[in-house]
């Protein structure tokens, strides 16, 4: 192959030494723009999308580099879920550097100037933070205010959804504060997190003084510190480490928050680069339709060129310089368009970005895909292009004739590059051979999909098209199946940008299905938590007033593992275990009971008991995703500390916990005799289904118990709805390009078959046809067209969805059946649409002009 390249390169020496070809590629060209306009057209989609999501990705890891101390506020970072122990006091004092505190926690907040009540994460803050960056409030001087006392300042969206401004009061716990101010950008912060977990800042000692932090309370501290410079930030951290290991803290550096950033940047990055990377296949597909087809209509023009002594290789150079030509100039216009398009991403998404990202023209994307479209107009145009190399003088005299199959080795490189090149280029796109071929696999496995799917369809229409239907959707049926129409192609290319969005849609819905409260009447979707067991009474009695159901009452033990099979968990964390240091060291909320829930199935072993007067006999039944994490098996040992209390348990079951019903769920369940003296909170679940009556309940509990706090399951639903709105409007515009590429191979198959139309519609109008009936003829076809393509993506997205849901997010496939309807009925209007906007010229033509042309 390596010598054939060299004969190749000496080729091509000859197309730039040989003036008469680029003459003629010129006078061809000129004429055929049009036709060669659509091959070029096909190129830009699929180029703009690579170069978009490009930008956008070299932007975002710029911004790191330059600003990754702003995105995490300081130099160092210590987190713990207690109060720090005075050695970090200790430490941080001998090395003399800025230290700024905070502690946050969930909790119920009250809006005094409308009586309404909201789950926040409430965050206390000292000193100057941050050291890095900049907290906007407004007004300016609000974190000043915050500081002295009384005051707090709220998230910009919090106020603006509850119509709070400066001067109202909003109760926190047990104490009353004043607005200072709204806050507009916050380290580590931005619009979707306070979607997400919307915050209030008090100062940290307003915090302390609220009645919040009791027994059982989930509170978060952090440390900020700043140093003078990074080498006194690595020596530090050798002394924070050990510590950190000793006391149970956890601790962030600038570069790990760059590192978690990029790589959540580069996973997000990777799935759109190749939602984007799916519009250039369909651009290569286009790309080589048009030129088969163009290849084609040539044949006649390469005779006779061959007849006054052209060679098969100047014949094939004449037409490879022209698409050639086109597809740089179709690359650049493509590269360009998606830097335009990059630049608009600010205007849409810049809240939900960190930082300030400055989105400036990234000539490195440029290059990239302009070398990716050259690469494209080279690969996807040599093999529908090296026919014209063998077409026979003979053919002016025979028209019919066909030369014999002739073994080509141009034909036989350029099969193996065009298989090679979209897993290389999926692999540079992802970073990853394997990533690359799985997915350039996937795109294979789809695409095959699509065709069987396609062929079927049309095999059955065929088969089974009522013979007594009507002249007009009989010829426009019959239609499609013309020589060169390339149905099937079509079908395909339309499809696969309305199967990506009807699969999103499916999954979707199927996710958000799993959390809605409609089957179930019985089903919680409000939870109370942080009850104590002084209030426990209480909150009973309150949710019996209001008539809501007490669905579940249970208690709540915070423990940590301290032994794990016989091994002390810090012996386990030294050795080389596969099992993650969170599983070994968090904090485990475990409760205490007798049965199962609703949402239980025990899978394996018996129920978690416990044998009165016997010595280790406390038996415990563990979740299975757990079971896996942590390696053990029935009757493995487990020794938790219970607040100061070792107790060793011993594995009894395995339950199957459908997280998402009926919580609270848990991944350990003690019986009921083995913690019911242990130091405990409540957590109590129930039903509300009336608005008015659960806001009336929350106003009630916020002011009779201001520690309890409550979530609404129907808000978290609408605000996991409104993310999944966000992501999936840039996948849904990324499969745009997939659906605008395929109407763009659409307008070019129409475009190139032309002629052939023409003369069909000469012969329908010499048998009596009316224009009207052309007409209805043309619309009938794409409206065919449009309608399988349609069905092709619907009937492989429910098939799809259906896997995806089933084996991949374990859920149960709920399609909204309505949306995917639209979405087709969309692809329709669209393809019809292309199709007669370019087939205006050819109903038009009369049969006079029709024959002078031909003539």
């Amino acid at each position: 192959m390596i010598e054939y390249v060299i004969r190749l390169k000496r080729k091509s020496k000859n197309i730039f030494q040989d003036k008469w070809v680029w003459k003629m590629a010129w006078r061809d060209g000129r004429h055929n723009f049009s036709r060669l306009f659509l091959f070029m057209a096909a190129l830009v989609t699929g180029i703009a999308a690579v170069v978009a999501i490009s930008s956008l990705n070299y932007s975002l890891q710029d911004e790191l580099d330059r600003n990754a101390k702003e995105l995490l506020g300081a130099d160092l970072v210590i987190n713990g879920n207690k109060k720090f122990d005075t050695a970090w006091t200790n430490l941080l004092a001998k090395a003399k550097v800025s230290v700024a505190k905070d502690a946050d926690m969930a909790s119920m907040v009250m809006f005094m100037n409308t009586g309404n009540s909201r789950l926040v994460k409430v965050t206390g803050l000292e000193g100057d933070f941050p050291f890095y960056g900049e907290l906007i409030t407004k007004p300016f001087n609000a974190y000043a205010q915050v500081r002295k006392g009384g005051y707090l300042m709220l998230d910009e969206s919090l106020a603006t959804q509850y119509e709070v401004s400066s001067g109202d009061s909003i109760k926190v716990g047990s104490k009353k504060f004043i607005v200072a101010g709204v806050v507009s950008k916050i380290p580590g912060g931005g619009a979707l997190t306070s979607t997400l977990a919307p915050a209030v800042y008090v100062s940290l000692n307003d915090l302390d003084s609220t009645g919040l932090i009791q027994y059982g309370s989930r509170v978060g501290y952090s440390l900020f510190v700043k140093t003078k410079s990074d080498k006194e930030t690595s020596d530090l951290l050798e002394k924070v480490k050990p510590l950190a290991k000793r006391l149970g803290n956890s601790y962030e550096t600038v570069e790990r928050r760059k590192e978690s950033l990029g790589e959540s940047f580069r996973s997000v990055y990777r799935f759109f680069s190749l939602l984007a990377f799916i519009a250039l296949i369909l651009g290569c597909i286009g790309v080589a339709s048009s030129v088969h087809i163009y290849a084609r209509e040539k044949r006649d023009e390469v005779a006779m060129l061959r007849c006054i002594g052209s060679s098969g290789w100047q014949a094939f150079n004449i037409f490879f310089i022209q698409v050639f030509v086109l597809g740089i100039i179709g690359s650049l216009i493509g590269a360009f368009l998606g830097v335009a398009i990059h630049q608009v991403i600010p205007l849409v998404f810049k809240d939900y970005l960190p930082g300030n990202i400055q989105f400036y023209v990234s000539w490195r994307a440029i290059a990239e895909g302009t070398l990716i479209g050259a690469i494209v107009s080279v690969l996807f145009t040599i093999l529908p292009l090296v026919s014209v190399r063998f077409v026979p003088p003979l053919t002016v005299l025979r028209a019919d004739f066909i030369p014999g199959r002739i073994f080509s080795k141009t034909r036989l490189v350029a099969i193996v590059l065009i298989i090679l090149f979209p897993i290389l280029a999926a692999a540079y796109q992802t970073r990853s051979f394997v990533a690359g071929g799985l997915f350039s696999a996937g795109i294979a496995a789809a695409l095959g999909c699509l065709v069987l799917v396609a062929s079927a369809l049309l095999f059955l229409v065929r088969r089974f098209f009522p013979s007594k239907a009507s002249f007009l959707f009989r010829h426009a049926l019959s239609n499609l199946f013309r020589p060169n129409n390339q149905t099937r192609m079509l079908m395909v290319t339309i499809g696969l940008g309305a199967f990506i969005i009807s699969v999103l849609n499916i999954i979707q819905g199927s996710l958000l299905n799993q959390v809605e409260f409609k089957g179930n009447k019985n089903q919680s979707n409000t939870i109370l938590f942080d009850i104590q067991p002084s209030q426990k009474e209480g909150v009973v009695k309150l949710i019996k007033e209001n008539n809501i159901p007490l669905n579940q009452l249970v208690p709540i033990i915070t423990c940590r593992l301290s032994e794990l099979k016989g091994k002390s968990i810090e012996s386990i964390q030294k050795d080389t275990t596969s099992i993650p240091d969170w599983a070994l060291t968090r904090e485990y909320r475990v409760t205490y009971r007798d049965s199962l829930t609703a949402s239980e199935e025990l899978v394996k072993g018996s129920m978690h008991h416990f044998a009165k007067g016997k010595k280790d006999s406390v038996f415990v039944t563990i979740s299975e995703m757990m079971q896996e994490t942590l390696r053990v098996k029935i009757g493995d040992s487990l020794v938790f500390n219970v607040q100061g209390v070792p107790v060793k348990t011993f594995i009894s079951g395995v339950r199957k916990v459908e997280w998402p019903k009926d919580p609270p769920n848990f991944i350990f369940v003690f019986p009921k005799e083995a913690l019911e003296q242990a130091p405990q909170i409540w957590v109590a679940a129930t039903r509300v289904d009336d608005a008015q009556k659960a806001a009336r309940f929350q106003r009630e509990l916020v002011t009779s118990f201001p520690n309890v706090s409550l979530i609404d399951l129907r808000l978290v639903l609408s605000t996991v709805n409104e993310l999944f709105e966000k992501i999936g409007l840039v996948v849904r515009f990324l499969a745009l390009f997939s659906i605008i590429t395929g109407l763009v191979v659409l307008a070019g198959a129409v475009i190139n078959s032309k002629f052939v139309r023409i003369k069909e519609n000469v012969l329908l109008r010499t048998l009596g046809a009316r224009t009207s009936q052309i007409l209805r003829i043309t619309l009938i076809e794409y409206g065919y067209l449009g309608l399988f393509s349609a069905l092709t993506a619907l009937v492989l997205s429910l098939g799809g969805g259906w896997l995806l849901t089933k084996f991949f997010f374990e859920v149960q496939l709920a399609a909204n059946y309505a949306e995917l309807l639209l979405i087709s009925a969309g692809v329709v209007v669209l393809t019809v649409l292309i199709g007669w906007m370019n087939s205006r010229e050819v109903i038009n033509t009369s049969p006079l002009q029709a024959i002078r042309k031909e003539g």
